[in-house]
């Protein structure tokens, strides 16, 4: 039986568990290692006031996870994706898809007007991404600037 469940705080070492390691292996490879850093990052984006993360389950067990937040902008709520995942043994099997359609059922059942993700331009979600229904936003840019450590980080 597969099923989505809204997930909270509670389920964050299930969540850390299936996070890593998707992203520590191929293509991504990912040094998840450094366990505080896991912890922090999961609890940045699961534990404000307009997180919204979802798992998909299959016979009981976590195979998927979708990490977000609602986020409210000029056309409407958009539930923003900042991870999404499905168990590298469990990828290929049309879970992805399947988990997409039912976030997409859920966000139009509470009025939410889009969904926004962001991936790699070269990274095999991308295809997956635009094969189901996702457009690129040729105006949009992401952009970093690394930072230099300071003496006392040293």
């Amino acid at each position: 039986m597969t099923e989505m469940k809204e997930l909270n705080a509670e389920k964050i070492e299930e969540v850390k568990r299936l996070f890593a390691g998707v992203f520590s292996a191929a293509p991504w490879n990912d040094d998840w290692s450094d366990e505080k850093q896991l912890h922090g990052y999961i609890i940045d984006l699961m534990g404000n006031r307009n997180s919204l993360s979802f798992g998909l389950y299959e016979n009981g067990c976590l195979t998927g996870i979708a990490i977000g937040s609602e986020k409210h902008w000029w056309e409407g709520t958009e539930y923003h994706i900042d991870e999404l995942c499905i168990k590298t043994t469990e990828q290929g099997k049309g879970l992805g898809r399947l988990f997409l359609e039912m976030i997409e059922k859920e966000m139009q059942s509470r009025g939410i007007a889009r969904i926004f993700l962001q991936t790699g331009r070269h990274a095999p979600a991308y295809r997956f991404y635009l094969r189901n229904g996702f457009e690129e936003l040729e105006d949009h840019a992401s952009l970093v600037k690394k930072l230099e450590k300071t003496a006392l980080e040293n």
